[in-house]
């Protein structure tokens, strides 16, 4: 007997409600999976707390995020032109040590995160926003576990790059953020700069 539904199920993330809920009216933004290319952590965790962090934002009464799966820049293109996307949100992650080494608390809380694009990906119906809520507490936590491995003088940079349909580059820019103290958040801050910049962006009357 495999237990792999029961996993997924577990694995869902709270952004993933946002999606099933969308209004009919609402400015829709495809979100890949962030690459990562530095970690002083788990990936999987900094993958999980991006896309937290950026639906929470980038979600309100004439906003709204469709969570993608696909890893490679190509098929997450093509995956969001299937999904019908006017606007396609592409990010990417370096983390850097300046001090000692850490390793990140909370396996358990990290192995919930793992999958979660895929699970989130496939929730459409009212019956899925449901279940990501239930467990939204077990998922959670990825932008706390990503900040409690944090140390002093560690760098985080996020680059964003908005794409709209026809391939048009909308906005491009990356941001750093210095930790001043051992576990700093220093994602949301940066996440809230992207989601401004992108909330901007597709506001803008079409040309």
């Amino acid at each position: 007997m495999t237990r792999r539904p029961a996993t997924l199920l577990l694995a869902l993330l709270p952004w993933a409600t946002a999606a099933a809920k969308e209004p009919a009216d609402t400015t829709r933004v495809c979100l890949a999976p962030t690459t990562v290319e530095a970690s002083t952590g788990d990936a999987n965790t900094v993958v999980s707390a991006v896309g937290e962090r950026l639906t929470q934002f980038l979600t309100g009464p004439t906003l709204g995020v469709q969570p993608l799966s696909s890893r490679l820049t190509s098929q997450v293109r093509t995956e969001a032109h299937q999904a019908n996307c006017r606007y396609l949100l592409l990010t990417t992650v370096k983390q850097r040590r300046k001090s000692g080494s850490h390793i990140l608390g909370r396996a358990a809380g990290e192995a919930v995160q793992a999958g979660a694009w895929r699970a989130a990906s496939s929730v459409g119906s009212t019956a899925g926003g449901v279940a990501a809520s239930a467990v939204s507490g077990a998922a959670g936590g990825a932008v706390s576990d990503m900040a409690s491995g944090v140390r002093t003088k560690d760098e985080l940079s996020l680059t964003w790059r908005l794409e709209a349909a026809a391939g048009e580059v909308l906005s491009e820019k990356t941001e750093k953020r210095k930790a001043g103290s051992d576990g700093e958040d220093l994602l949301t801050p940066l996440a809230q700069q992207a989601a401004e910049a992108v909330a901007a962006a597709v506001s803008k009357p079409e040309r």
